[in-house]
């Protein structure tokens, strides 16, 4: 896996002025990566102490970060109260969990000193989409013009997880299969059940807003090889739809420059310790199937995936899921259960057993979603509801 925080080169650069629509459509190679290698994503949410509104700090909070020596990278995202971490390239769950600590740290006192919190979660209980500030960034700009209202409804806040595959075509394999297992990390990481200043009726409001975007959704089924996912990109390119691999909302991509697929559904969870415990349990299932050559979802996944992923996001860790192999429906936490069973018979991981019993604590009384209602049905407001979100962020 390429550590995003040292890639550079001429397909870098190439790729940059792509992705900011100052250049032409660029797709770069597939660069080979340790099979396993992870890196995990988290897009945090920049408070106000005081009232737990979002608050338009994060430059500030930027401009402390950069002034640290660290392995991992810390940027701005689409809107000033927002700002994503990146860790190195991680090879397990006590990797992960460390690192994530220490990225919780940094940040948080890198916002203290500017009089902000710091907080998980996929959503803002109570942010009105039409108060927030663009990021000045051209390529936010250019996504403003774009998308229009839509840019600034897009301040949610998501996990990626991205994981290494030695092989381009193998790449484009493992996306497929761990697809079709997306809304089960959708219900485990389900924690934005309030939208706008409402009860959403949602586990996971966030996983709404993305579907309003022309490319979201997932990757064709017909894509079999690494040819094949050129050919479409070069053909929406000529089109004038995509302009690089960023253009691609899709739950689960492939990420060419960083030789990984990346599971793009997850809330961003409430502590970094569950964000560990799901990047490893993602990661299990990738190496998994490659392991596995040869073999592809069934044909009929597509069908059943759009009904798997609503049923996620609404439920959470109730939710059922229909297997699309078998077509037999079970509960998310059964269909969890088995595959960290079956993954720890398998595992090099020596943290994995640890990653097991934290995902076991997100699949009980409800999960993260069912604990923040748990405060509104004791008579919690919304601004109690970011509050006690950002106290389980900061707090170790």
């Amino acid at each position: 896996m390429v550590n995003p925080a040292t890639a550079g080169g001429a397909a870098a650069d190439k790729q940059a002025l792509a992705v900011a629509g100052a250049g032409p459509a660029f797709l770069p190679e597939f660069n080979r990566s340790k099979l396993g290698s992870m890196g995990i994503e988290l897009e945090l949410m920049v408070l106000d102490r005081l009232t737990y509104d979002l608050l338009p700090a994060a430059p500030d909070i930027l401009r402390l970060l950069d002034m640290q020596e660290k392995k991992w990278v810390a940027t701005p995202e689409i809107t000033t109260s927002m700002l994503e971490v990146a860790t190195s390239i991680l090879g397990g769950y006590a990797e992960a969990a460390g690192e994530l600590e220490e990225i919780r740290a940094s940040v948080q006192r890198a916002a203290f000193a500017v009089g902000a919190a710091i907080s998980g979660g996929g959503a803002h209980p109570f942010q009105r989409w039409n108060e927030q500030r663009i990021y000045p960034k051209e390529r936010y700009y250019e996504s403003a013009k774009k998308f229009g209202y839509l840019a600034k409804t897009f301040t949610v806040f998501g996990m990626h997880v991205h994981v290494g595959v030695p092989s381009a075509d193998e790449a484009i394999r493992v996306c497929a299969w761990l697809t079709q297992r997306a809304p089960l990390f959708i219900a485990l990481s389900a924690n934005s059940p309030c939208w706008q200043g409402e009860d959403s009726a949602f586990c996971s409001a966030r996983s709404n807003v993305v579907s309003a975007f022309p490319m979201s959704g997932t990757m064709p089924a017909h894509i079999r090889t690494w040819a094949q996912f050129r050919a479409h990109f070069e053909r929406l390119a000529g089109h004038g739809i995509v302009n690089s691999i960023k253009d691609f909302y899709w739950d689960v991509r492939p990420k060419p420059e960083y030789g990984t697929i990346e599971l793009r559904v997850l809330d961003t969870p409430l502590k970094p310790a569950y964000a560990a415990a799901l990047g490893s349990y993602a990661r299990e299932l990738c190496i998994e199937v490659y392991d596995r050559p040869g073999r592809w979802p069934s044909d009929d996944c597509q069908e059943l995936y759009a009904w798997n992923r609503f049923n996620a996001a609404k439920e959470g860790v109730g939710a059922s899921w229909i297997d699309p192999e078998d077509g037999s429906r079970r509960q998310v936490a059964d269909v969890v259960r088995g595959d960290l069973e079956r993954l720890a018979r398998r595992t090099n991981d020596p943290g994995f057993g640890q990653a097991v019993r934290v995902i076991e604590a997100l699949l009980a009384d409800g999960g993260q979603a069912g604990w923040l209602r748990g405060h509104m049905d004791a008579g919690s407001g919304m601004n109690d509801i970011a509050r006690v979100a950002s106290e389980q962020f900061e707090h170790r």
